[in-house]
């Protein structure tokens, strides 16, 4: 039986009675207007959500919960979209959210964001519970990161997946690391079992893992990432053989380049290969991505990120991403204004263009104005 939202707490709350704990959070409001890609209806969403984080820690003893609070109402709730796929994304193994109340237009839930418990010191690192295992160099894509992988399309791009899972790092010599991630399911095939060995080599880090993955009860995957200084900027790449049980094996990989201008711009860009996607617009798997178990359903693409500080208290940001194989594009621009400390005011604009048939073109544009407070 899986563990439910009570229990897990109450466990985390078992920190010892001494132990130093911290508190802190936001409060976001983000609202959304666009269209239905099924039906062309316009319609309107609006999310309120408090986040309360509350860190605990006793010599190597430490805990984290990232407890939220979420009330979405609109006329979204109405769509096509939302009887057909449902408002929710998919939800990790254990059982740490709740929804409270629905209504027509509106829903209330609760639930941990993360949710762990540990040990730490300078040998290494145990954690159990629900966590983020970042895994892979790539800032768009991360064909290595099987565990919980980043979707670039996503509307909050500041918030990444965490997955259940217990946890080990340890080092090996001065700058090495040994890690191991075992991440359950209800049967053996939706479990994963992954180990990873990471080094440094003249200031360029290395890393190769490998083990068994969701899917099948024998489907593995063996990999590696690198990154290190080039031209001033940052090169990095990874790539992963899938070895899937009841499916061809295919490759994925990845390159990036990024670089700071001395004016305070960032850039990074990255190209990315999917070797099980689809280059035939028919035959896409957006089950699969829904299901967030891929970050596309095409076989080729190529993204570009850009921030720059335009003042101390503005900053303008832009992602973009090109499926390479059906040629149509999604541009996420947004600029961003600390109104007030610890308060951020963002405004946003995501633009799709392509074929009716493609991945991106039949997306509808949608505006997106947020408030972010952190206390």
């Amino acid at each position: 039986m899986r563990p439910g939202l009570a229990s897990i707490l109450s466990l985390l709350l078992a920190a010892p009675a001494s132990a130093g704990v911290k508190a802190g959070g936001y409060l976001k409001d983000f609202w959304q207007y666009s269209h239905s890609a099924l039906d062309g209806r316009a319609y309107n969403l609006n999310t309120t959500r408090a986040r309360l984080t509350v860190d605990a820690e006793k010599d190597v003893f430490k805990a984290r919960v990232d407890f939220d609070q979420q009330l979405a109402v609109g006329s979204f709730f109405r769509t096509t979209e939302f009887r057909r796929f449902g408002y929710a994304p998919p939800k990790p193994w254990l059982d740490m959210e709740h929804t409270v109340s629905t209504g027509t237009t509106n829903g209330y839930g609760i639930g941990a964001y993360r949710a762990w418990i540990g040990l730490e010191d300078e040998r290494g690192v145990v954690r159990v519970g629900r966590q983020r295992i970042a895994w892979g160099s790539g800032k768009l894509w991360n064909p290595t990161d099987v565990l919980n992988p980043y979707d670039p399309t996503t509307i909050e791009r500041d918030e990444r997946r965490g997955v259940d899972a217990l946890y080990g790092r340890a080092g090996v010599g001065s700058l090495g690391q040994a890690e191991l991630a075992w991440a359950p399911g209800d049967y053996w095939a939706d479990h994963a079992l992954l180990a990873r060995g990471r080094a440094n080599w003249e200031g360029w880090d290395a890393s190769l893992l490998g083990g068994k993955i969701t899917g099948s009860t024998a489907s593995f995957v063996v990999g590696g990432d690198f990154a290190g200084a080039l031209l001033e900027g940052t090169f990095h790449g990874e790539a992963a053989w899938f070895e899937p049980e009841n499916r061809s094996p295919y490759w994925k990989a990845g390159l990036g380049y990024d670089y700071n201008f001395p004016s305070g711009t960032a850039l990074v860009v990255e190209v990315y290969h999917a070797g099980n996607g689809a280059t035939d617009p028919r035959r896409y798997d957006y089950a699969a991505l829904r299901a967030g178990r891929e970050q596309g359903v095409a076989q080729n693409y190529a993204g570009v990120t850009f921030s720059k500080d335009l003042h101390t208290l503005l900053k303008l940001e832009c992602a973009a991403i090109v499926n390479a194989d059906d040629g149509s594009t999604l541009a996420y621009p947004s600029l961003s204004w600390n109104a007030l400390p610890d308060l951020w005011l963002t405004a946003a604009w995501r633009r799709f263009g392509g074929d009716r048939i493609s991945e991106y073109g039949p997306q509808p544009n949608a505006a997106v104005l947020t408030a972010q407070y952190w206390f």
